[in-house]
């Protein structure tokens, strides 16, 4: 890590504390309110200075700060009225308590500006990889488009993107996409829900720059290190296929392939251009494989444009069980779906069995088969990769794994954790094999039942590794404002946006279309800013001045010991005429308290998972 930018990460979260404090500070200065303590942190007090009647301190606690007033507390009587917050109009009391929110406010409309007419520059919203059956395949949306507009907002990069189709939820989302060739076209997407993310997403990754120079991360003591290979040197070619532009992928593949070979690298580093030959060899650290894949069965996606599985009915959320008489095990639905004519289909419709029929010719099939993505439905039915240790021993596809080793196997984890530890050993898998009839159709048990059977397979084989791997970079786009005053009407539009995003997160989290494990905490702030500091100046000032209305609208929840739960209060006595009991108050600054104290400890449990 650069210390620079650690350093600058750190200023910049204290500075964002030290506007809210200030906020309050002035606020109680204006009202004539005595302040006693400001300080940036909580704890004790590691240094600071006195001027008046005010403590300037810095705590040991670095997770925050506060400012304390005279009569903060209405049972405070130990100073004069005139100087207590206690005696002062609801109005001023009001000022206050929204001090640092305003404070915080002000600095993102400030700061934004000034960040979008430097430039600032974001991960792109053009399309990379997209995932088969998500939301962006289904809609038709492919590798190299430019998302110019979500919902009918502008995107203007792809984080933009993926939090638009987080809060729009399971709901129909419109896209605005320009095509390589400069046409542009709207497409309608379902986002689906992602378990492991808890949200909704597209299902497409950013591009990646194949314009961009390509660093190479070498594994210490690894064949490339042994060849000569520096960490940090660029990759010019491999094979003699040039690393950058149309054939960059192309170039990379070998680099990425399993198998005992040789590659040719054309790299740049200190020495100069030079050419370096990297022998593979055997992975010391990386488990070794039998060769066995889920069977792919159950209808993930289904292109919006085809037309061929809605004349037949096919729904995402089938399964597919045979096609024709013959049992659907090999999981390659282009290679199933051959022949003429007649298509009978028989898929597993939540508890039911249902018979499918069309007339499909040779071309429908095959685009059929291009418009449906499969994914498993149950991870343990296996398919045998020809060639591979569980093909030899004779697992055949459409087996059901029920131990290793003796041991019961309940996931393809537990299987991928019982393959690594058996090492170069040899393994004993359990499996029940479904007769022809059984696999078509569930329900015919009786008419020939399934039949249990141990596979002994040999010693997985051995992963062989270069020890080399591609950084590669996101196509990135630069956001600037010409003149002053397009930066202050686009930073006050982005202040807008976020506020109604961080609503919409908040309210989707209470629906559970936005899982609660998006929710980050300190160690993750800072891991944001460090970041940012890393990007660049432009960079960490947009990032502060998004912290900065974060910061302003969580302190502006109802919530007990918040500012925004002071400000309820207000509100009640401005309605009822008179402040709420002592007794309210003070069960409901321990009921803050403690969710306070539970909503920390939840976001830095939060932020250590993902450090993990």
């Amino acid at each position: 890590m650069a210390i620079g930018s650690i350093l600058l990460a750190a200023l910049g979260i204290g500075f964002l504390i030290f506007v809210h404090e200030l906020g309050h500070f002035l606020a109680a200065r204006r009202a004539g309110v005595r302040v006693e303590v400001f300080s940036l942190g909580f704890g004790p007090r590691i240094f600071g200075f006195r001027r008046g009647e005010t403590d300037f301190r810095v705590a040991l606690i670095p997770f925050g700060g506060f400012v304390m007033v005279a009569g903060q507390d209405a049972g405070d009587r130990r100073h004069p009225a005139r100087v207590s917050l206690w005696s002062k109009s609801v109005g001023q009391r009001a000022l206050f308590w929204s001090g640092g929110v305003l404070m915080n406010v002000a600095f993102a409309l400030i700061v934004f500006p000034i960040a979008l007419w430097s430039g600032v520059e974001f991960t792109a919203p053009v399309v990379g990889a997209v995932v088969d059956g998500g939301a962006a395949w289904e809609a038709g949306i492919a590798p190299g488009d430019r998302i110019l507009a979500v919902g009918g907002r502008t995107a203007y990069s792809y984080e933009n993107v993926v939090v638009e189709a987080a809060l729009a939820g399971p709901r129909p989302l419109t896209l605005t996409i320009e095509r390589p060739d400069g046409t542009q076209a709207q497409r309608t997407c379902l986002p689906q829900w992602n378990e492991l993310d808890g949200r909704c997403e597209l299902g497409f990754a950013p591009a990646i720059d194949d314009t961009a120079p390509i660093l190479l991360a070498v594994t210490p003591d690894g064949p490339a290190a042994r060849a000569g290979v520096a960490n940090g040197a660029f990759l010019l070619a491999v094979d003699d296929v040039p690393a950058h532009g149309e054939t960059m992928l192309a170039a990379l593949a070998p680099m990425q392939a399993d198998g005992a070979r040789s590659v040719n690298l054309s790299i740049r580093d200190a020495s100069g251009v030079r050419a370096v030959v990297v022998a593979a060899a055997l992975a010391t650290n990386a488990p070794g494989r039998i060769g066995v894949t889920p069977l792919m069965r159950r209808v993930r996606g289904i292109r919006q444009v085809d037309r061929h599985a809605a004349a037949l009915g096919l729904r995402r959320g089938d399964v597919l069980l045979a096609i024709g008489d013959a049992p659907f095990l090999s999981g390659n639905l282009t290679r199933a779906l051959t022949g003429d004519g007649a298509l009978a289909l028989t898929v597993r419709r939540g508890s039911e069995i249902v018979r499918l029929a069309g007339d499909l010719g040779a071309a429908a099939r095959a685009d059929l088969a291009g418009a449906v993505a499969l994914a498993a439905d149950d991870p343990l039915a296996l398919v045998p990769t020809p060639g591979g240790v569980a093909a030899a021993a004779g697992l055949l596809p459409g087996d059901k794994l029920e131990a290793v080793d003796g041991q019961p196997i309940a996931s393809f984890d537990e299987l991928r954790a019982a393959v690594a530890a058996a090492g170069d050993k040899p393994m004993r898998l359990r499996v029940r094999r479904a007769g022809a009839t059984v696999a078509i159709d569930p329900t015919s048990a009786d008419l020939e039942r399934p039949t249990v059977l141990d596979i002994d397979v040999a010693s997985p084989q051995p992963v062989h590794d270069l020890g080399v791997a591609p950084s590669l970079r996101n196509r990135t786009t630069i956001v600037r404002c010409d003149t002053v005053g397009s930066a202050i009407a686009r930073g006050a539009s982005m202040s807008t946006d976020l506020v109604k995003q961080i609503y919409l997160t908040l309210k989707r989290m209470a629906t559970g279309d936005v899982g609660a494990k998006n929710l980050g905490g300190i160690i993750r702030i800072s891991q944001v800013s460090y970041r940012a500091a890393e990007r660049g100046t432009a960079w960490l000032l947009y990032m502060l001045a998004m912290l900065s209305l974060n910061l302003a609208i969580v302190n502006l929840l109802p919530v007990p010991m918040l500012d925004g739960g002071h400000l309820l209060f207000l509100l009640i006595e401005r309605i009822k005429g008179s402040p709420v009991s002592a007794r309210v108050f003070g069960y409901s600054q321990m009921a803050g308290l403690v969710f306070v104290l539970f909503l920390v400890l939840f976001v830095t449990y939060n932020d250590i998972l993902q450090l993990l």
